[in-house]
């Protein structure tokens, strides 16, 4: 019997006798995801708010539509998963990962998280040094047919004549 429980009381979300039996359940709030294989998980449009996927395995997965807002992504396995785009803790975790121990760079991951009201638009016009870094870091995981947005394709750094 495979049961996935909310995150901090414990209370089962929903249940079934196999992976697949759970695989498509859209609410996912508060779940308490860790160490858990879900690239069998059809998440497309699933609310995993607040949701604790550390170490949980999502290789491949299409988490495009999915709300991550809250979700603790800490060493989830992303490779080759197709990014939601819109959700600005799924980004600051990918630029967290890539800043290590740069704190310059980690502030831009704390700014994307601090901005959640911003689109893409706004967010490429933050005039700082580390934006060029974040936007080449972000088009590393651009895959075919995964809806990126378009400024993130098209943006050309500005060349100051200083």
């Amino acid at each position: 019997m495979i049961e996935i429980k909310k995150r901090w009381t414990g209370e089962t979300i929903c249940s079934g006798e196999t992976l697949e039996a759970v695989k498509s359940f859209p609410d996912l709030r508060w779940a308490d995801l860790r160490l858990y294989d879900l690239r069998l998980y059809d998440l497309r449009g699933a609310d995993l708010r607040g949701a604790d996927l550390r170490l949980s395995d999502l290789r491949g997965v299409d988490l495009r539509g999915v709300d991550l807002r809250g979700a603790d992504l800490h060493g989830a396995d992303l490779h080759g998963a197709k990014l939601a785009w819109q959700s600005h803790d799924l980004l600051a975790e990918i630029l967290k990962r890539a800043a290590g121990d740069d704190i310059a760079k980690l502030k831009v991951a704390g700014v994307i998280l601090l901005c959640r009201e911003k689109c893409w638009r706004e967010l490429l016009a933050i005039r700082d040094p580390l934006t060029g870094w974040a936007i080449g870091v972000l088009r590393e995981w651009v895959q075919d047919g995964d809806d990126a947005p378009k400024e993130l394709i098209e943006w050309k750094e500005e060349v100051s004549n200083g």
